[in-house]
């Protein structure tokens, strides 16, 4: 029950973090947004929830050593052992994007420059101490800070009731910001998932994660834009955990290399106040979705079309073959044709 506890709290802090971080709360269609957030969360974020689930109930690993297995399995080239890698960069720069958020909020209050400059990399270096102490056994005393922040931000909401058609593009911008709220695909999931019981269904494990992302982001829209100090605080609390969520799965993958904690810990530090420095540049936006959707992508194409269909039907263990079924046409085909389509939007 702890452990159940603790993942849910995980995705709330990173689900509340991100979605301010993306802009998409403080939109002024913040609740133009709810249906399409709900529609996406549906179709895409769904089915690729399960993709962790059936590496961790596959290997008993994390995505950075399991890949080795399966791809041995799979007769598969070792080049897709690179990708956990490549989710792990996402991660950092996910670190950098969520830190440099608060900035422009400080900076309308705050007089020291040295504060205003120095904020984002505190917030860092705070997220990996944490991490280095464990988040895993901190979770379940900082859970308590998803309510507050909701409460915050609901008490210093500036209401906006307009509601509205959306267009192509703001359709896309919500599709993304779901995408990067849900860290599909990037092996949190599978550092939540691997510490809990072990159940005869993988959705028993799954299912409670997504409806809390789902849930927690619909009534973040709801509240839609909030600022001021106390809104400013209460951002800064869930960042540096869900910050210190995010160096956890990295660091915790890199130790299980034979990498030292310290270097381990060490390396995801300075990688995340580059990462920070770069979030200023606008085209590190781009950068950070293009790399999260080639990520999606080809990991559908790995666990829908490379991995043994009965090592995936048996680590999933769906009730109904239908669902399964159903399941395997949106991972082969929806999800991936649908972040090529973001991706093409990224350049066109």
């Amino acid at each position: 029950m702890n452990q159940s506890l603790s993942a849910i709290s995980a995705v709330s802090l990173i689900t509340i973090s991100l979605l301010h971080a993306t802009g998409l709360a403080g939109h002024a269609l913040h609740l133009s947004f709810m249906p399409v957030w709900l529609l996406f969360m549906t179709i895409i974020a769904l089915p690729l929830t399960f993709i962790e689930a059936a590496i961790v109930r596959r290997t008993q690993q994390l995505p950075l050593q399991a890949l080795v297995p399966m791809t041995r399995d799979a007769d598969a080239k070792t080049t897709w052992r690179l990708l956990p890698w490549l989710a792990g960069l996402v991660l950092i720069l996910l670190i950098g994007y969520t830190a440099q958020y608060p900035k422009q909020y400080i900076a309308s209050w705050a007089q020291q420059a040295v504060l205003k400059e120095s904020i984002s990399y505190l917030l860092i270096f705070f997220a990996i101490g944490f991490a280095w102490v464990g988040m895993r056994r901190l979770l379940k005393y900082v859970g308590v800070l998803v309510p507050i922040a909701l409460i915050v931000n609901g008490l210093s909401a500036k209401y906006n009731f307009q509601i509205q058609l959306l267009t192509v593009e703001q359709w896309q911008m919500v599709a993304m910001a779901t995408l990067l709220t849900s860290v599909l695909t990037l092996g949190v999931y599978a550092w939540l998932i691997l510490v809990q019981p072990q159940s005869t269904h993988a959705s028993r494990s799954v299912l409670p994660l997504w409806l809390t992302q789902t849930v927690i982001g619909l009534l973040v829209l709801t509240i839609g834009h909030t600022s001021g100090q106390l809104y400013v605080a209460s951002y800064m609390f869930c960042a540096v955990f869900a910050v210190a969520i995010l160096a956890d799965v990295i660091a915790a993958q890199l130790q299980l290399k034979s990498i030292q904690k310290p270097i381990a810990f060490g390396g995801v530090l300075l990688l995340g106040i580059v990462a920070c420095y770069l979030a200023e540049y606008q085209i590190f936006d781009t950068v950070l979705q293009s790399l999260s959707l080639l990520t999606m992508i080809l990991y559908c194409v790995f666990v829908g079309w490379i991995m043994k269909i009965s090592h995936v039907r048996k680590a999933l263990n769906f009730s109904h073959e239908g669902i399964y079924n159903l399941w395997r046409v949106a991972i082969r085909l929806v999800v991936p044709l649908t972040s090529l389509w973001l991706l093409l939007s990224l350049f066109i």
